[in-house]
């Protein structure tokens, strides 16, 4: 096989490289992504592909395709960014045919997600897996699931796989999705961050308060299992809310879908048996216990790399599909 291209469009960066079907990343480039314009930004991408094609001696015609990861909510039919909420002027961009044109490369357009769930499975935690699910739990809380082999994009809008939206409490916090109860509104950083500062503004003697020295605006994840660690009243039973539902959710997922493994992303692996151990021991009262001990939960394999992967990964899978 020739060489795989791979771009990562994140909301605070973005990132190019250059591999093979082994997980080899010949080279790679990145540059800052907040605030930046499409105009600005596919130019760029097509001549840093350029360089880094001839950097490796290759030119674009020894690049078998190119795989694209992004954000959601997209129009994956057709390859088009319509309106990430971290990249406020990327609106309706048609990123897989510019690209496409200006590479004369084949290439694919998928879920940042599902591209992160393809990177384990190909090099990371899930290799040899014909049945497992990604999650990343970190800003938000995302998923890709890959069934009997193939990646899971569901009907029309290929979009399934987005298992922060579904609904553990109807009625229940409001989520960024419009939805009320989903799965991240109670356990993605951003949420959990945004309620902690509501719910300790007035609080200026409480542990976090005193940790960031009044400022709400500092409360992040990180502060927060600060005060875990220091047997914060307040923290312990946020913690306790927070490790239930994600057990909650892992127990929906286990049930539907019986994988072999679930590997957990960003968080899980940042923080470890604090935040999942806890989960553990709450599972089995969220699902068949059969389905539980047949299923491994694990870290990701890839941990910090997965971006570099990601788009690598997605065009792989692109490639390995067409030709069956």
């Amino acid at each position: 096989m020739k060489s795989l291209l791979g771009i990562d469009i994140g909301g605070t960066k973005l990132g190019l490289g250059l591999g093979d079907e082994n997980g080899n990343i010949f080279s790679s480039r990145y540059r800052d992504n907040r605030d930046t314009s499409p105009d600005e930004v596919l130019p760029w991408i097509v001549a840093e592909a350029k360089s880094l094609a001839a950097e490796n001696n290759l030119t674009l015609d020894d690049i078998e395709a190119f795989g694209i990861s992004a954000p959601f909510p997209a129009d994956a039919v057709r390859g088009i960014m319509t309106r990430p909420s971290n990249n406020p002027k990327w609106h309706n961009v048609p990123i897989l045919d510019y690209l496409k044109q200006h590479l004369a490369i084949d290439g694919c357009f998928e879920n940042d997600a599902n591209c992160a769930a393809l990177a384990e499975w190909y090099f990371g935690a899930a290799r040899g897996c014909s049945d497992f699910i990604y999650l990343t739990w970190s800003t938000g809380i995302g998923g890709g699931i890959i069934a009997n082999d193939r990646l899971l994009r569901g009907g029309k809008l290929l979009s399934a796989g987005e298992l922060g939206h579904i609904c553990l409490q109807l009625g229940g916090r409001q989520c960024v999705c419009g939805m009320q109860g989903c799965y991240e509104a109670y356990c993605g950083g951003k949420a959990v961050a945004m309620r902690v500062q509501s719910e300790v503004a007035d609080k200026p003697d409480c542990f976090i308060m005193r940790e960031v020295s009044g400022d709400v605006s500092k409360i992040d994840m990180r502060v927060i299992e600060a005060a875990v660690r220091a047997n914060d009243e307040y923290a312990l039973k946020l913690w306790d809310e927070i490790t239930t539902r994600h057990a909650q959710a892992l127990g929906l997922f286990i049930n539907s879908f019986n994988p072999e493994k679930i590997v957990l992303g960003t968080m899980a692996w940042a923080i470890g048996d604090l935040l999942v151990k806890p989960v553990l021991e709450k599972l089995p009262a969220f699902c068949w216990r059969e389905l539980l001990d047949a299923c491994d939960i694990v870290y990701s394999g890839l941990r910090r790399e997965i971006s570099s992967y990601a788009g690598i990964a997605a065009a792989l899978n692109y490639v390995r599909e067409k030709s069956k």
